[in-house]
């Protein structure tokens, strides 16, 4: 049991310890999901070299292998994990717009798309 106050926690064995890992919840992160994406990782360091892809890729690059693993999985495609390749290159982009923002500049449509209304 464990009672929350102020900026940290008191466990009932009298431990306490801050609460600042509450908006980051790794803890929630499925297991079966995050294997996936280390094997995808270990993929990609057998054909192209362990740390390659932090050289630099830039998001809409990442995004479409990623979209490109999604339809091959949705069209029956079996061959490999296309989710955890696909899970893989959405977090590679996540990082390079994050790390690698120069790579990204002029890349990515600009946000003013409006799906049509239905």
């Amino acid at each position: 049991m464990k009672e929350t106050q102020g900026a940290g926690v008191r466990y009932e064995t009298g431990a306490v310890r801050s609460s600042d890992a509450e908006l980051t919840r790794y803890d929630l992160i499925s297991p079966v999901g995050l294997a996936a994406v280390a094997a995808a990782c270990a993929e990609g360091a057998a054909k192209y070299g362990d740390f390659n892809w932090e050289k630099g890729m830039p998001a809409n690059d990442l995004l479409n292998h990623a979209i490109r693993h999604l339809y091959l999985f949705l069209g029956g495609d079996r061959s490999e994990d296309h989710l955890g390749h696909a899970a893989w290159n959405v977090m590679g982009a996540i990082h390079s717009l994050e790390v690698w923002p120069h790579l990204n500049e002029g890349t990515l449509r600009s946000g003013h798309y409006q799906p049509p209304e239905k």
